[in-house]
């Protein structure tokens, strides 16, 4: 018995040494998806490009279409949207709208809401449509 006492202590300090470690790259990767939707926000340019691109397509429905620079602006939207965090998608689309397009008004309003919704959906992101987050109001 009195030699398996060093055997054991060396590996129980084994398995504490491995515990230590497992727990320190969970906290560490952890600590990095918790970045918040307001920093990758302010990295990704308040999404500056969905904003011209949804300011784009305000214009197109007055007639005015460039089918060329309105695909290049939505793959610039999600370039960027591409660059947040699945969960903050969502969430910086719906604070684009509210502040960035907020004076829109009837028709104009309910198209750009309708497009901002599906915007994930049209760069092949999840989730595919930000309904709940995009208000009407």
């Amino acid at each position: 018995m009195a030699k398996f006492a060093p055997l054991a202590a060396i590996l129980v300090a084994l398995l504490f040494i491995a515990h230590t470690t497992a727990y320190r790259t969970i906290v560490t990767s952890s600590e990095r998806q918790s970045r918040s939707c307001r920093e990758q926000l302010q990295q990704q340019q308040y999404l500056n490009e969905c904003e011209r691109f949804l300011r784009q397509q305000c214009q197109s429905q007055s007639g005015r279409r460039d089918t060329t620079s309105e695909h290049k602006q939505l793959e610039q939207c999600c370039d960027q949207l591409r660059d947040m965090s699945r969960r903050c998608r969502c969430d910086g689309l719906s604070e684009l709208v509210s502040e960035q397009l907020g004076h829109l008004q009837g028709e104009e309003r309910r198209e750009i809401l309708q497009i901002a919704r599906n915007l994930p959906n049209e760069c092949n992101l999840r989730p595919g449509r930000c309904d709940s987050e995009i208000r009407s109001n």
